[in-house]
């Protein structure tokens, strides 16, 4: 009885292999996409906290943390980028910040509650 059970455990551990091998296909080199962090930009007082890239990717995503609440996003260039409003989601907070969608050259412009505007030129590539 022993005997059965041993073979039946093998033979069962070896028909999972070769199961879970079969949903582990590899993906070609640059078939596939992968997700990157976003750009991150720091907001601090009325201003922006460091150097903002000149220049990004298509597909880049950029949000604005440290004190962003409240800033809103706008655009001139809505063919180029597209922009998302921070706030709160059912239970959460979201930052401000947009996408690039297209290349070409992009305008950003961030306020603050205060009526601070700070315009960023963007290149996107």
């Amino acid at each position: 009885m022993h005997r059965r059970t041993f073979i039946l455990a093998i033979v069962g551990g070896a028909a999972l292999l070769a199961i879970s091998a079969c949903g582990a296909a590899k993906t070609p080199a640059g078939a596939g996409s992968q997700a990157l962090p976003p750009i991150m930009i720091a907001i601090a007082g009325e201003g922006i906290s460091g150097t903002p890239p000149s220049s990004i990717k298509v597909n880049d995503f950029v949000v604005f943390t440290g004190e962003s609440k409240g800033w809103t996003v706008a655009t001139t260039t809505p063919d180029v980028v597209t922009v998302s409003q921070g706030g709160t989601q059912d239970t959460y907070e979201t930052n401000p910040g947009f996408q690039a969608i297209k290349a070409g050259a992009a305008v950003i412009t961030i306020t603050s509650p205060m009526g601070t505007v700070i315009t960023l030129d963007l290149t996107i590539e």
